[in-house]
C-alpha cells in the first residue's frame, strides 16, 4: 500500500491504511474512538494528561493526527510509517561536527509566537546528517513544533542549507511530536499539517470574514469627521506620592521628551518630591465588576493615547470622551466566558505578587477589558474547524499582542514611543500598556499565512500532549532521531506562563511531571534532574540503537548544566560532541543583560549497540571491554571541527574525557572498572593513534592528517582552572613543555586560580599537587630526559651535553617534570592512598555540614566506597555536602544516585 498521508484520492482520502469519503468523515471516526478512551480511567491516568473535559478535549482534538490529550494513536503511526531496525553497522553516519549558526528569518518560523523556539532551518541540519526520507523524528518537547517543520520541509530543503552537504538525501522526514502544555501542542498540530481552508483563505474567507464583521468593529476611535479602526491605544498607570497622598497620571509624569526616555525619577505633579519608580506607588481604585459578580481592588488606569499607521506615519492623538465610552460600553458587555480567579504560582504571586502590587486577581486582569472580550468571542465560536483556525490565529500573536503585558516604550530609538512586546519569561504588567487592535493582528497572520502557503507543510506529523516522562505509547527502539529543545531549570515556567494562552482553549497543563526548578511546585534541582533523568530514559527506550540525539541547551547555571548531562548519561546515553547551536538575534533583554545567554549549545549523544553492552559484561574481568568501548566511542566523536579555517581542539578525544566518559559508562553497568587512570593512558597510546593531544582510530587519523596538514597552527585545548583535578592537568600540560623550578611555577599557576574556581571546593597547595603528582630533579643521577629535550630546545649551551654534565645538571636541580609511565603509576598509587588517608576524617566528621573540601578526595573516596559495596558511606557523607558540591559534580552525583538506588533495593 503506498503511504499516502491526508492525500486527497478520487472520492476519497487515505489516512494509516484506512480510506475515508471526507476529511470530516474521517475526522468523525477517530472522535468517536477518542471519546471511548476518555470514559477509560487508566487513559486519563497517562503522566501529564490535561486538565479539561471530554468535551474541551474533544473539540480542540483532530484525530488521529492530534489529540489534546495523551494520543492514542501513536502505535498506528509507528506501525504505519515506521522501518525495520538494521544493524548498527549498516547505519554509517559519521557524527556531525559543523556548528550550526541560523537566524530567524525563516517566514515560517516567524509564524507562531511562544516562549522559545529553535529555527527550523537550524533543525534540518541534524536532519539532512542523521536522517534518510521516511525516518521517524521525535520531539518531546516540540514546542509549537518547529521540529515536525524542518522534517517535512526536508522535501525541499532550501541550498542555504544543502550547500553545507556533501552528500543528503531530499525527502520528507516524519514527526512525533509531544508536549505538556496544551497550548503549545495545539499550536505544533497546525503548523504540522497541511494549511486549514479557513488559514488559507486569507482575509476573504470565512474566518476573516468574522473577524471584520464581529471583532474589528470593537476597534473604531473618532478621526476627525471619520470613524476609524486604530492599531493599538496605550494605557497608563496612575501613581501615588507617598509625600503628599496626592494622586496623578504616570504618562503625564515620567516621559522625558527632550531626552526622549522614561524617567527613572521625576517629582511628584503636586509637592515637587523626588520619587523614584523602583519605589514608586501605584493608585488604587475599587469598582464593581459584572463579570465576576463582586467588587474588586485594581491598579487604576486611563487611556491616554491612540495610533494608527496611514501609509509611512503614525497618526497619533488623544481619546476623545466617546472613544472613551466605546471603550467602556465594550467592556460591560456580557462574556460567555465567566473569568477564573488565578492560582498560587510563582509567577503570579512569589515573582511578582500581582494581586498586591497590580491589583491582578482575577484572568481577565492581564487583558483590557476590550480584548478580553474579543478573544471570548473568538473563542465561543460554535463550528469546530472555525475554531480551531481562529484560535490558532488568537494564540499566535497571543504572547507579543494580546495582553496588557505588551509595553509602550520610549527611548532615542522611539522618541515618539512604541509598542516592543513583554518582558520575556515574566508576567510583568508595565506602567504604559499597549492595547493591540486583535482583529487587526488577526487578519495580518491570515495574510501572512497566505505568503508562506507554498512553503507549509504539505505532510502531517503526529502530536500528543502529554508528559515526556512516559511515552509508554512509543514502542521500543522504534525512532531513528530524536532533536529536543527541553526546559532548563527554572529559565521558563512553561505551565504558568501559559495560563494566558491556555484560558481559551479550556484544557491547562498538568505541571505534576512538569521538568523545572519552582519553589511552589515544590522542585529544587535534585526534582529537576529526576525528571529529565526520566525524559533521557525514555528517550533512550524509543531511540534506536547506534542512533543520536541532540539536545538545545540554553542556560548560564553550572548546576543545570550538570543535572543535563548527569540525567543523559544515568539514562544509558553517551555524550560524543557539544557544538555552538547560535540563532544570531537577541531580545531587548538579551541585549542589555550582561548575564543573559544569547547562544545555545548542541548536545550530541548516541544509545550504544548492544553488542557494546554485552561486550563490557561479559569481558569485564580484563581490559579488553575498555578498549571495545574506546573503539565504539571514537566512532561516534567528530573527526575535525573547524572555525574561521582553524581546526579546533575536540575535547571528547582527550585522553581524560574518554577515560571520565570510560568509567561513567562501567559504573552505570555495574561493572569493575579493570583499569587505573595511567594504565588506561598507556593502553591508549599503544591501541590507537595520538595526534595533537587528541585519540583517533587509524582510519580516522588519516582523515585528520590530511586535514592538519593544510594548516599551520595546532589545535589548542582550553583549560580553565576550577578544582583540584583541571589544577593537576593544567600542571601537566605546563611542564610537558616547561620543566620547571617552584619559584617559575608559582606565578604561573597562581594566575589561574582566578573567579572560576568551584565555592566549596578547598584550593590546594601548589607544593602539594607537586609532590603527589610530579617528580623533582634533585641534581644528582643523569639528567631526566624531559628536562633536557627542554633545556636544549632554550639554550645553545645546552645542546649536545652529556646528560651527566656538570653545567647540564646544574641548570636542571629542582626542576618538576611528568614523569614517564611507570614512576607515574607509582606516584598515582602513592597519591590515592595519600586521598584515602584523608577520606577516612570525613568519615569522622561530627558537624551538620562539610562546608569546603577537596573533590579529589570525595571521588577517591566515593569510588573505593562503590567497590566495596560500601553505600552507607556514600550516602551519609554525600548528605553532608552543600548542595552545589554535589550537584556539580558529574561524578560524585553518578556514585552517589547510584548508590542510593542500590540501598534501596537491598544489593
Amino acid at each position: 500500500m503506498t503511504k499516502v498521508f491526508n492525500e486527497k484520492t478520487i472520492g476519497s482520502i487515505e489516512c494509516l491504511g484506512k480510506k475515508f469519503p471526507s476529511e470530516e468523515a474521517r475526522r468523525d471516526f477517530y472522535l468517536g474512538i477518542l471519546a471511548e478512551k476518555l470514559k477509560d480511567p487508566a487513559f486519563r491516568g497517562i503522566e501529564g494528561f490535561p486538565i479539561g473535559s471530554d468535551e474541551a478535549i474533544l473539540a480542540l482534538s483532530d484525530p488521529p493526527y492530534y489529540t489534546a490529550c495523551p494520543n492514542p494513536f501513536i502505535k498506528d503511526f509507528i506501525g504505519f510509517y515506521g522501518k525495520p531496525i538494521i544493524e548498527a553497522s549498516k547505519y554509517d553516519v559519521t557524527p556531525f561536527s559543523l556548528d550550526v549558526i541560523e537566524g530567524k528569518n525563516d517566514p515560517l518560523y516567524a509564524v507562531p509566537s511562544y516562549h522559545t523556539k529553535v529555527p527550523p532551518k537550524a533543525i534540518q541540519n541534524y536532519l539532512l546528517h542523521y536522517t534518510k526520507p521516511g525516518d521517524l523524528v521525535l520531539d518531546a518537547f516540540c514546542g509549537t513544533g518547529m521540529t515536525g517543520v524542518a522534517a517535512a520541509n526536508c522535501a525541499n530543503p532550501g541550498r542555504d542549507i544543502t550547500d553545507r552537504f556533501s552528500v543528503y538525501e531530499k525527502g520528507a522526514r516524519r514527526a512525533i511530536l509531544v508536549d505538556l502544555s496544551p497550548a503549545a501542542a495545539f499550536i505544533a498540530s497546525i503548523m504540522n499539517s497541511p494549511l486549514d481552508e479557513h488559514l488559507s483563505s486569507g482575509v476573504s474567507g470565512v474566518l476573516g470574514e468574522f473577524i471584520k464583521k464581529e471583532i474589528l468593529p470593537l476597534y473604531t476611535f473618532k478621526n476627525g469627521n471619520a470613524t476609524d479602526h486604530f492599531d493599538y491605544a496605550v494605557f497608563s498607570d496612575w501613581g501615588e506620592c507617598a509625600n503628599c497622598g496626592g494622586s496623578f497620571l504616570l504618562y503625564d509624569a515620567i516621559i522625558d521628551t527632550k531626552n526622549p526616555c522614561i524617567l527613572s525619577e521625576y517629582p511628584c505633579p503636586h509637592c515637587g518630591a523626588i520619587i523614584k519608580s523602583e519605589s514608586a506607588k501605584k493608585s488604587f481604585e475599587t469598582v464593581f465588576d459584572p463579570w465576576i459578580n463582586n467588587t474588586t481592588r485594581l491598579a487604576k488606569t486611563s487611556m491616554v493615547l491612540i495610533s494608527k499607521k496611514v501609509g509611512n506615519r503614525a497618526i497619533r492623538t488623544k481619546p476623545t470622551e466617546l472613544d472613551v465610552r466605546h471603550y467602556e460600553e465594550v467592556g460591560s458587555r456580557v462574556v460567555s466566558l465567566v473569568p477564573a480567579k488565578l492560582e498560587y504560582t510563582h509567577m503570579t504571586h512569589e515573582r511578582n505578587n500581582l494581586p498586591e502590587y497590580w491589583g491582578i486577581t482575577h484572568i481577565h486582569h492581564f487583558y483590557t477589558r476590550r480584548n478580553y472580550y474579543s478573544l471570548a468571542r473568538i473563542a465561543g465560536i460554535k463550528d469546530a474547524q472555525l475554531r480551531r483556525a481562529a484560535l490558532f490565529c488568537a494564540l499566535t500573536i497571543m504572547e507579543n499582542n494580546a495582553t496588557r503585558r505588551n509595553r509602550f516604550y520610549i527611548d532615542k530609538r522611539r522618541p515618539n514611543g512604541s509598542p516592543i512586546g513583554p518582558l520575556s519569561n515574566t508576567l510583568y504588567v508595565p506602567t504604559l500598556q499597549t492595547e493591540t487592535n486583535i482583529g487587526r493582528k488577526m487578519l495580518q497572520v491570515l495574510e501572512s499565512l497566505q505568503k508562506v502557503h507554498s512553503s507549509w507543510p504539505k505532510t502531517r506529523a503526529i502530536v500528543s500532549n502529554q508528559s515526556a516522562t512516559n511515552l509508554a505509547q512509543i514502542p521500543d527502539a522504534s525512532i531513528d532521531f530524536i532533536f529536543t529543545d527541553p526546559p532548563f531549570g527554572g529559565n521558563i515556567n512553561y505551565s504558568e506562563q501559559n495560563i494566558l494562552y491556555e484560558w481559551w482553549l479550556g484544557i491547562k497543563t498538568n505541571n505534576q511531571a512538569e521538568a523545572i526548578t519552582n519553589s511552589v511546585q515544590k522542585k529544587k534541582i535534585q526534582e529537576y534532574t529526576h525528571l529529565m533523568t526520566l525524559v533521557f530514559s525514555e528517550y533512550t527506550r524509543v531511540l534506536k540503537p547506534g542512533r543520536y540525539i541532540v539536545v538545545e541547551f540554553h542556560n548560564s547555571s553550572n548546576t543545570v548544566w550538570h543535572a543535563i548531562q548527569h540525567a543523559l548519561e544515568k539514562s544509558g546515553l553517551i555524550v560524543a560532541n557539544v557544538a555552538l547551536l547560535d540563532k544570531i538575534q537577541t531580545t531587548l533583554h538579551q541585549d542589555h543583560k550582561a548575564a543573559a545567554v544569547n547562544k545555545d549549545l548542541a548536545i550530541t549523544a548516541y544509545r550504544p549497540i548492544e553488542s557494546l553492552i554485552r561486550s563490557c559484561v561479559l569481558n569485564s574481568q580484563n581490559s579488553q571491554s575498555v578498549w571495545d568501548f574506546v573503539k565504539e566511542h571514537l566512532k561516534h566523536i567528530p573527526i575535525i571541527k573547524e572555525h574561521d579555517g582553524l581546526i579546533n581542539y575536540i575535547s571528547e578525544r582527550d585522553p581524560r574525557v574518554l577515560f571520565d566518559r570510560m568509567v561513567g559508562w562501567f559504573i552505570r553497568q555495574n561493572v569493575y572498572v579493570p583499569l587505573s587512570h595511567q594504565e588506561f593512558r598507556a593502553g591508549l597510546v599503544e591501541k590507537f593513534l595520538e595526534r595533537d593531544g587528541m585519540i583517533f582510530l587509524p582510519d580516522q587519523a588519516k582523515e585528520y592528517d590530511k586535514r592538519r596538514a593544510s594548516v599551520s597552527t595546532a589545535p589548542q585545548m582550553e583549560l580553565f582552572v576550577s578544582d583540584e583535578r583541571s589544577a593537576i592537568e593544567w600542571l601537566t600540560n605546563f611542564l610537558k613543555s616547561n620543566p620547571s623550578t617552584y619559584q617559575e611555577i608559582y606565578p604561573e599557576f597562581t594566575a589561574q586560580l582566578g573567579a572560576g574556581w568551584k565555592k566549596h571546593e578547598s584550593k590546594p597547595e601548589l607544593q602539594r599537587l607537586l609532590e603527589d603528582n610530579f617528580i623533582e630533579f634533585d641534581g644528582f643521577g643523569e639528567c631526566p630526559s624531559p628536562i633536557h629535550i627542554y633545556l636544549s630546545s632554550i639554550s645553545k649551551d645546552m645542546r649536545g651535553l652529556d646528560k651527566s654534565n656538570p653545567s647540564l645538571l646544574h641548570k636542571a636541580k629542582n626542576r618538576w617534570y611528568v614523569p614517564d609511565f611507570n614512576k607515574a603509576q607509582d606516584l598515582e598509587k602513592k597519591r590515592e592512598k595519600s586521598l584515602l588517608k584523608e577520606f577516612e576524617t570525613y568519615k569522622t566528621f561530627t558537624g551538620r555540614k562539610i562546608k569546603e573540601s577537596r573533590l579529589e578526595v570525595l571521588r577517591a573516596g566515593f569510588r573505593a566506597a562503590w567497590a566495596a559495596k560500601d553505600y552507607k558511606t556514600i550516602i551519609g557523607i554525600a548528605n553532608k555536602l552543600p548542595e552545589d558540591t554535589l550537584q556539580e559534580d558529574e561524578k560524585l552525583l553518578t556514585l552517589y544516585d547510584l548508590a542510593l538506588t542500590r540501598a534501596a533495593d537491598g544489593i
